[in-house]
């Protein structure tokens, strides 16, 4: 079994619920996501539940859920006025903001990085349920899971353009990979948003699940998963990810983008 989950419980505090139910690890992230970009302890509580999840046999599925619009636009403009200062010029921050002089934004974008390094490394089928409004370093970062299920509401914000940024969370990775080059350099140069039919016929997502019933349909799903045989889970995980070199490639690339290192 799972090594005394109690611990993964104390482990995560107050920061994540966590539960174990027939082969489904459920990491509910409720509204506080955005304390997880800049604060290191955090992120290392993460990395541990992740390590151990991988090396326990009686979990074949990470399931993480947040509240609805905890990612979303008003969330992050609130994270960057915060984190870039009052006299910043937010709607170009890609050219005014010191990025090697700032901590916090230094450690968002590596935790971006390493949480979809960590995830597409992963032994376990991960799966994102999505409510309201994603923004676009977590549009990115959700390419990386196996498996997407959102609500009716939910909607992939495009809203990097509004502040002169460049698609973060290796949206500009991912996106080429699931709809082809073209169309996505059309949606992150043209688009504002996109919804949740759009997105199912895109591909980006599994299902469209009723928001009255999410959790617990993204449960029942991920328990359809989790009974499939454990190596079968796992070799169809590492056959289906082998991005693993260029992703670090693209990751240098914005590294010497906007001069930042970790």
């Amino acid at each position: 079994m799972m090594k005394d989950i109690d611990v993964l419980r104390r482990l995560a505090g107050q920061d994540i619920s966590i539960e174990l139910d027939d082969g489904v690890l459920i990491l509910d992230f409720g509204h506080d996501v955005f304390p997880f970009l800049t604060d290191l302890e955090k992120r290392e509580h993460y990395f541990k539940i992740m390590d151990a999840a991988d090396n326990a046999d009686d979990v074949k599925v990470v399931l993480s859920l947040a509240e609805p619009n905890s990612l979303g636009d008003e969330t992050y403009d609130g994270y960057l006025r915060k984190t870039c200062g009052t006299d910043a010029d937010l709607g170009n921050l890609g050219d005014s903001w010191d990025f090697k002089g700032n901590t916090d934004r230094l450690r968002q974008l590596c935790f971006h990085r390493y949480t979809i390094e960590r995830r597409v490394a992963s032994k376990k089928i991960i799966i994102d349920g999505l409510r309201g409004a994603i923004v676009t370093p977590f549009f990115g970062g959700t390419l990386s899971a196996d498996l997407r299920y959102a609500t009716p509401d939910m909607r992939f914000s495009l809203i990097h353009k509004k502040y002169g940024l460049h698609p973060s969370g290796a949206l500009a990775f991912f996106l080429p990979r699931y709809i082809g080059k073209g169309r996505a350099m059309e949606l992150m140069l043209t688009a504002d948003s996109i919804d949740a039919e759009q997105a199912l016929e895109l591909g980006l997502i599994n299902a469209i699940l009723p928001a009255e019933d999410f959790v617990s349909e993204c449960i029942k799903r991920a328990k359809s998963i989790s009974g499939i045989n454990l190596s079968t889970l796992e070799s169809t995980k590492l056959l289906s990810t082998p991005y693993r070199k260029e992703l670090e490639g693209h990751f240098k690339t914005e590294e010497s983008l906007v001069g930042y290192s970790w």
